[in-house]
């Protein structure tokens, strides 16, 4: 039986900002994200994880590198765990969008699998390359994926056995732990949350989300 622990990246700039990201518009991390990725660290060496995948994104592989480090590990990225790439909202703040694209943010916050961002993608094409990563991998062991907000509500989703379009039901904050059980082969693969959302390392370094675009 084997384990996998999903990490959201910790507070990137962009995030701290407000600004929406995606995979053009790309940050590494704010101070207080650079002290959550120290105290991820420090929570993880306590798992005993053979493999660090991460996306190859800034604030993905930033996050993922201070853990590897501690953990004696090298970061292996994967472009099928990068984040949606929301075209035109990217390097935006939520207001630009509401004024500007109000009925697709409202489309997008009801209905995620329907939604198409201009000069960006499908959804359902960030679904689709999840969907490989997370089935196509031989799991041992614990492993480590550090990505991102869509990627880990997707994974959810599946986890969960629920529609896609569920996914919001879900609290995330940057630099939480998941960790998934993986029972299965191949397509008969299946996920079980086993902690979600766990912050307890965090101590007093939660990011305002309030603030943050996504």
């Amino acid at each position: 039986m084997a384990k996998i622990i999903v990490v959201r990246h910790a507070e990137s700039v962009a995030n701290a900002e407000g600004i929406y990201q995606g995979q053009t518009f790309d940050t590494g991390l704010s101070p207080l994200g650079k002290k959550q990725a120290r105290a991820l660290a420090v929570k993880l060496s306590l798992f005993r994880i053979n493999r660090v995948f991460a996306s190859p994104l800034k604030r993905t592989k930033e996050t993922a590198e201070v853990i590897a480090k501690k953990l004696g590990k090298k970061v292996e990225t994967s472009a099928e765990i990068i984040e949606t790439n929301h075209g035109v909202w990217e390097g935006k703040d939520k207001k630009w969008i509401k004024q500007n694209y109000s009925d697709l943010m409202n489309l997008w916050m009801s209905s995620p699998s329907q939604t198409t961002f201009p000069e960006g993608e499908k959804f359902n094409e960030t679904v689709d390359r999840v969907k490989k990563f997370f089935f196509s991998h031989s799991w041992k062991g614990v492993s480590l994926v550090v990505t991102h907000d869509n990627v880990i509500r997707i994974l959810i989703c599946l986890a969960c056995g629920i529609p896609i379009d569920a996914m919001w039901n879900a609290y995330l904050e940057p630099a939480a732990i998941s960790i998934f059980r993986v029972t299965g082969i191949n397509g008969t693969k299946k996920f079980e949350i086993i902690v979600l959302n766990e912050t307890s390392h965090l101590k007093n370094l939660h990011a305002n989300i309030t603030k943050h675009a996504l």
